[in-house]
């Protein structure tokens, strides 16, 4: 029912139809109240100027016979006489108001309902009224009669009696009622017509609103094909027109919008750095592939800022104000991963009210504090050995000192210059390999030949020490691709570790084997081992584990070590399980000669 009310309430037919019978009830209406009681009015002044004119015409023979002094009786068989004319009831009346003749002889008499007689008397001309006696109305005219009358103050014409002529307004009701019921049937008439007229007249222009209606909720829902009939060129016709015109723009506008979105898409989508918009209440309205790696998990848009990134970066971004509209810092996160955020406020109007831009700095932090540490190892390896030298030069110098003093002091300075000989070596080789400048002679080498050649390079140490380099589990024909100078210098430092940090009488052990196109080899010793936190870092340059102790060395050999085997285009791996410890490098396989 409620439905049905609100259908009827809104519908344009009903309210055009609501709207023209109002305005015909009113019409009707004033019809009814102004019209009809002015022809009602004009109808008793037409009956009231006929009885006065009947009046008039018989005051002249009721003069006349008065004159001649008519008896009662004449008068009343005038009076008749006159009646049958005029269809009305004619008085004769005195200036007493006395009746004297009447058309109906024997019918009541009040002079109170006959006042337009006294009316006339008193202004000597015809009077005319309209009469309510009994349940009737009457309509009646009064004229005097004038006689000649002898006064003091000489001869003058005094009112003798009045003629009043008196008739039913019956056929003025008559006629008034007819025309109020042939006004009623012809509006009703014309109501009924009119309001199947506007009905449907209004119908049909509701329903070409409602195709409009129609086509507006299709384009709402992004169907922009939708085409309006237009059946006519009138206003609805020429909306239906402009319709089908918005349309096709709108959807030209949405498909080139949709073309910039996806475009936008693809490139937030390739770009390396995240990307999160922010929309005014702090939700994340849009990120990229890229943010959702760098934090590390999905977002589902929308989704809460202070839920979906670290508190840090939420202080950041909430920091922001007209004042400062940008922010940036650097921040650590888990697993040393560095990010460096920069916020920016756009507006408070738009849907995208700023934008927060990630980008990895891990490396660039790592290599900064690489840089950093480097100046810093390179700066304390550099004068260690230098203010050893320059004690020993200012002892030699200043003070008298005896021969084998002498000796010693010459032996620990060569032994610094020699330290500082193998830094500038190693600083020197390093260099040429971040630079690019070491040049590569690419062959295919016996490995186990250039092992043993590196290993008797190391027989003094290894009998001073007490130890052993053993490489007979490296295959005679185990055969890589790689430059044989810089695989022997690898060896070198590889042999040279392993010596240093192998107790005395220790066994290093060389071994060998090659898997599917690959040739590796590996060094193990028997020393302290390296503790599993340290052993992502022992290939970073000047790095020297706990284990190292008083170990000699420059904390450099790794690092070239590494980067040997990565311009070989191999790998480097390093196991410790506790006690000891094993370098494995790889190398790609090649043919036997």
């Amino acid at each position: 029912m409620s439905s049905l009310r609100n259908k009827i309430r809104f519908s344009i037919a009903n309210k055009l139809s609501l709207v023209f019978f109002s305005v015909f009830i009113l019409a009707v209406g004033l019809i009814f109240v102004v019209v009809v009681p002015q022809l009602e009015n004009r109808l008793n002044e037409q009956k009231k100027a006929e009885l006065e004119r009947y009046a008039q015409l018989y005051s002249e023979s009721y003069l006349a016979a008065y004159n001649q002094g008519a008896s009662p009786v004449y008068l009343d068989l005038l009076a008749q006489q006159y009646a049958e004319r005029a269809d009305a009831r004619i008085l004769l009346i005195d200036s007493s108001g006395n009746l004297l003749a009447d058309s109906l002889k024997g019918q009541a008499y009040d002079a109170a309902d006959y006042e337009v007689s006294s009316r006339a008397i008193q202004s000597r001309n015809a009077a005319t009224d309209v009469v309510r006696i009994g349940e009737k109305n009457y309509a009646m005219a009064a004229v005097p009669l004038f006689a000649m009358a002898t006064t003091q103050s000489g001869v003058n014409n005094q009112v003798s009696r009045v003629v009043v002529v008196s008739s039913s307004t019956s056929d003025v009701e008559s006629a008034v009622k007819l025309v109020w019921l042939l006004m009623g049937i012809a509006a009703s008439a014309s109501l009924v017509l009119a309001l199947v007229a506007i009905y449907t007249v209004s119908h049909i222009l509701a329903r070409r609103i409602q195709r409009i209606e129609r086509g507006a909720k299709r384009i709402s829902e992004n169907d922009f094909a939708t085409d309006l009939p237009v059946t006519s060129q009138d206003e609805l016709g020429q909306l239906a027109n402009t319709f089908n015109e918005m349309g096709e723009r709108l959807g030209s506008a949405f498909q080139q919008i949709d073309i910039e979105k996806r475009r936008a898409k693809l490139l937030l989508d390739d770009l390396s750095e995240g990307v999160v918009g922010v929309d005014i209440e702090g939700n994340i309205i849009v990120a990229n592939p890229a943010a959702e790696q760098l934090l590390g998990h999905s977002i589902n848009t929308p989704c809460p800022l202070t839920n979906c990134v670290p508190e840090e970066i939420f202080d950041l971004w909430n920091s922001m104000n007209l004042e400062h509209p940008n922010r940036e810092d650097t921040f650590m996160l888990e697993d040393e991963q560095a990010l460096s955020v920069h916020s920016s406020y756009l507006s408070d109007q738009a849907e995208l009210s700023s934008l927060i831009v990630l980008r990895d700095v891990s490396q660039e932090v790592k290599m900064e504090r690489s840089r950093r540490d480097f100046i810093a190892n390179a700066s304390h390896e550099l004068k260690t050995p230098l203010f050893s030298l320059s004690g020993f030069l200012e002892i030699l110098q200043d003070e008298d000192v005896d021969e084998s003093t002498k000796k010693e002091f010459v032996a620990t300075m060569r032994e610094q210059v020699d330290r500082l000989a193998e830094l500038a070596r190693n600083l020197l080789n390093l260099s040429q390999m971040d630079s690019g400048a070491v040049s590569l002679q690419t062959t295919s080498v016996e490995l186990k030949g250039v092992i043993d050649s590196v290993a008797r390079e190391f027989a003094a140490q290894s009998v001073s020490q007490d130890s052993r380099i053993v490489t007979d589990a490296l295959p005679v024909d185990l055969v890589a691709r790689c430059d044989q100078e810089r695989t022997a210098q690898l060896v070198r430092i590889l042999l040279d570790n392993a010596l240093k940090y192998s107790p005395a009488g220790a066994t290093v052990e060389v071994a060998g084997s090659s898997n599917g196109g690959w040739a590796s080899f590996s060094v193990s010793d028997s020393g302290p081992g390296i503790p599993r936190d340290e052993l992502t870092r022992v290939f970073e340059r000047f790095y020297r584990g706990k284990s190292a102790g008083r170990v000699r060395g420059t904390g450099l050999g790794l690092s070239i070590a590494r980067e040997l085997v990565r311009l070989m285009n191999g790998a480097i791996e390093v196991d410790s399980s506790g006690k000891g410890t094993v370098f494995t490098v790889t190398l790609p396989g090649g043919q036997s000669g």
